[in-house]
C-alpha cells in the first residue's frame, strides 16, 4: 500500500511540471506560418516567418496586480474578496508580461511585447528590425 502512495505522488508531482503550452492561432498575422509559446519552464518563444523560424528561450515573465485600484474597488464593498487579493489567494485579477526576443539562425531578430491575464491566452505584436510588426495571438 506505501509504494502506491508514492507512485501516486510520483505520477501527480511529474503531472504538474508540464510546461503550459500555446499555439499561434490562425488570425495572427498572415505571414506567420506558425509559432507556439510556453510560458513556465523553460520558457520558449518560435514563430516562423515564411521560411525562417525563430526562437528566444529563457526570458523573464512579469507578473502585475493593480493593488490600489483592487483596492478601490473591492475594500469596501466586498471586503473579503479584497483580503483574498490582498493576501495573495486570488489570482484572478494577476496580468502577465514577457519582452521575448526570438532570433533566427541568420541574426534576424524579432522584439515581441506580449501580456495575458490569468487564464487567458497569450497576444501581442512581434516586430522586426525593418518595422514592420506582426500580431500574434495564441490559444
Amino acid at each position: 500500500m506505501f509504494k502506491t502512495g508514492l507512485i501516486v505522488a510520483g505520477a501527480a508531482v511529474v503531472a504538474g511540471c508540464a510546461p503550459h503550452l500555446h499555439q499561434l492561432q490562425a488570425d495572427s498575422s498572415p505571414a506567420l506560418v506558425r509559432g507556439e509559446f510556453i510560458h513556465e519552464n523553460p520558457r520558449r518563444l518560435t514563430l516562423t516567418i515564411g521560411d525562417r523560424p525563430y526562437t528566444a528561450e529563457g526570458f523573464e515573465i512579469h507578473r502585475h496586480t493593480n493593488l490600489a485600484e483592487l483596492q478601490r474597488r473591492y475594500k469596501g464593498t466586498d471586503p473579503k474578496h479584497w483580503d483574498r487579493i490582498f493576501a495573495g489567494h486570488d489570482r484572478s485579477h494577476e496580468v502577465y508580461s514577457a519582452e521575448p526576443v526570438p532570433r533566427a539562425q541568420d541574426g534576424a531578430e524579432l522584439s515581441c511585447r506580449l501580456t495575458w491575464g490569468a487564464g487567458k491566452p497569450p497576444q501581442g505584436i512581434c516586430q522586426d528590425q525593418s518595422g514592420k510588426e506582426y500580431q500574434v495571438r495564441f490559444d
